[in-house]
């Protein structure tokens, strides 16, 4: 387990959000790094996926735009040193990003110490992730809905079950080359795909992957073409399927982040969590009409600047002691679960 990853475990296990928040507090008021950074470099997809926004015509319509590389590079210089992670795609598809080398670079340039990247894989080759490795990159997260063709490919509209299996095997040889390079799948759950894992050891025998991370389907965004966000029957297979799923990472040394059995009831309701006040302090979203804070201006200012002007300070204080009602926003992101991490 990395660094990053055995961070979590600690911080997962603390269960007050007060001792979260002032462990926060620490580290905003004494300099040191706290804040995750997701970066879209690029607003678009060469997949069209059916639970994700990317299949909405309308919605893809609504998304464009490139991150120019000195606009970048700025915002990197205003934020990065107090980043923790740089997470590398969110919804959209970074390898369509045709800088992303120079932006893995700068990262590692400004110290971020774990970058790590989301992506389908589809346009990848051994040669590309070979430089990003090399620029800097710690962990591939590949994106996953199915462990099987005939699931994989109407899910993952415009993807290669074939392509996808030979990624595998390539990542398979490229950890043979760099042994500290972490990969990690993320993998969709829903009510039609969900009983297929117990086929995922069997695609794992191309790869000794380090992270599985297994994500209950959630509605972030309308899709054209799928409309089933029921968790009932992922909560009637947990114990035959998800459980054993989960022990099989354990005897492989696989880190497992699974949801609650008790969790998922929780989403489903839509009940309303105060983790969200984490989010909200160590979240930082950059994308090419975006940069972490509607009133932040990367270009005249930079963490510690804005921070003193808009007294974060105070604003986690208040979170500890007094606690905020949640602001109603756009339902852009998924929300936060209680994820064992195993």
């Amino acid at each position: 387990m990395s660094d990053i990853y055995r961070l979590f475990k600690v911080f997962g296990k603390i269960r007050s959000y007060r001792l979260k928040l002032a462990a926060i507090y620490l580290l905003h008021r004494t300099g040191r790094r706290y804040i995750g950074v997701f970066l879209d470099p690029v607003l678009s997809c060469n997949f069209r996926c059916r639970m994700c926004y990317f299949s909405d015509e309308g919605r893809r319509k609504e998304l464009h735009g490139v991150l120019a590389l000195e606009d970048y590079n700025r915002m990197a210089e205003a934020l990065f040193h107090r980043a923790l992670k740089l997470q590398i795609g969110c919804g959209a598809e970074p390898t369509l990003y045709k800088d992303l080398e120079e932006v893995i670079r700068k990262a590692r340039a400004c110290g971020v110490p774990y970058i790590s990247m989301t992506t389908n894989g589809f346009l990848l080759s051994e040669e590309k992730l070979c430089r990003y490795i090399e620029a800097g990159l710690n962990e591939i997260t590949l994106s996953v809905h199915g462990t099987c063709k005939e699931t994989y490919e109407y899910f993952m509209t415009n993807g290669s079950f074939e392509q996808f299996t030979s990624l595998l095997r390539i990542l398979g040889r490229i950890k043979e080359r760099y042994s500290s390079f972490l990969v990690r799948i993320n993998y969709t759950m829903n009510e039609d795909n969900v009983e297929e894992l117990v086929h995922l050891p069997e695609l794992l025998q191309a790869v000794a992957i380090d992270v599985l991370q297994l994500r209950p389907v959630q509605k972030i965004g309308e899709s054209s073409n799928y409309s089933n966000y029921s968790l009932k029957r992922i909560t009637e297979v947990y114990d035959s399927v998800l459980l054993p799923l989960q022990k099989y990472c354990e005897q492989h040394q696989i880190t497992c982040l699974i949801p609650d059995k008790d969790n998922l009831t929780v989403l489903e309701q839509n009940k309303a969590d105060r983790d969200w006040m984490i989010q909200d302090l160590t979240y930082c979203y950059i994308s090419p009409d975006s940069c972490w804070k509607e009133d932040f201006d990367y270009r005249t200012e930079n963490f510690e600047t804005y921070s003193k002007r808009t007294n974060i300070s105070g604003k986690i204080w208040n979170y500890i002691f007094r606690g905020e009602k949640r602001r109603t926003g756009k339902n852009d992101r998924t929300k936060s679960l209680n994820y064992k991490l195993k």
